[in-house]
């Protein structure tokens, strides 16, 4: 696969420096890919990480020279089905220094191996779950569109009883009385309010961003909560801050 170039260029500022030197990057080409690695100014270093079921480091994975238009995605980075890719980019800037990364382009494939489109955004981050009066809870959540690939149209919120949460159907705002809470693409913080749980067994919410097709991105990102019953605000506060552990899922 190549991509154009500009989809890099225009977020790098090839003046700031990076951690890592090209040299270095070069050595560890060499060790593990046998590959030689171009130490020209101006050459581009193509970087890939996975999406799913968490964040992988970056990987080294392709190469421009500076006279290129396209980039080159080495054949031995495949692209899984059901995933969600980041590449970025780094400019050489010769004497063994290189530029910080760009803001990352997203990807990502469906089940059948093909491209959706348009792109997903990024996952919600610092789900919280708040118990509040009436067995509710407030689930919180903020996005930030850095390294999305297109912004999302809303989000949908997921609860279950075990972390394997059930994302085939997606909960009502007990306020709003809508599935889907709006992304009008300012707001980081967002807040919704499920309906009323009347035991006391551990629930654990998720969300996901859409995008303007209704495709959701898929991270397993959960935070647990004990249930509260239908009591008053100050014992429904006490009930629901017995279980403060973020959860994280493979």
């Amino acid at each position: 696969m190549s991509i154009l170039l500009d989809h890099f260029k225009r977020g790098i500022d090839p003046y700031r420096r990076g951690s890592s030197t090209l040299a270095q990057i070069g050595l560890a080409y060499r060790l593990t890919k046998g590959l030689v690695f171009p130490l020209a100014a101006g050459a581009v270093i193509l970087m890939r990480r996975r999406l799913y079921p968490t964040v992988s480091p970056w990987d080294y994975c392709g190469w421009s020279r500076p006279v290129d238009g396209t980039i080159l995605n080495y054949r031995g980075f495949p692209h899984a089905s059901s995933m969600g890719y980041q590449y970025a980019a780094r400019i050489a800037l010769g004497n063994g220094l290189m530029s910080e990364v760009c803001e990352p382009v997203r990807i990502d494939f469906d089940s059948g191996h093909n491209l959706i489109t348009p792109p997903l955004p990024m996952f919600p981050k610092k789900v919280t779950a708040v118990a509040v009066a009436g067995g509710k809870f407030d689930v919180r959540f903020e996005y930030d569109p850095y390294g999305q690939g297109e912004s999302p149209t809303d989000f949908q919120v997921f609860e279950g009883t075990t972390p394997s949460l059930n994302y085939g159907s997606p909960l009502t705002d007990s306020i709003t009385g809508l599935n889907v809470v709006p992304y009008d693409g300012t707001r980081r913080g967002f807040v919704f309010r499920t309906g009323a749980y009347g035991d006391l067994t551990g629930h654990y919410f998720g969300a996901r961003g859409r995008n303007v097709n209704g495709v959701a991105e898929l991270n397993t990102y959960t935070t647990a909560r004990s249930a509260a019953k239908s009591v008053g605000p100050s014992q429904a506060t006490a009930l629901g801050v017995v279980q403060r552990a973020l959860v994280r899922r493979n």
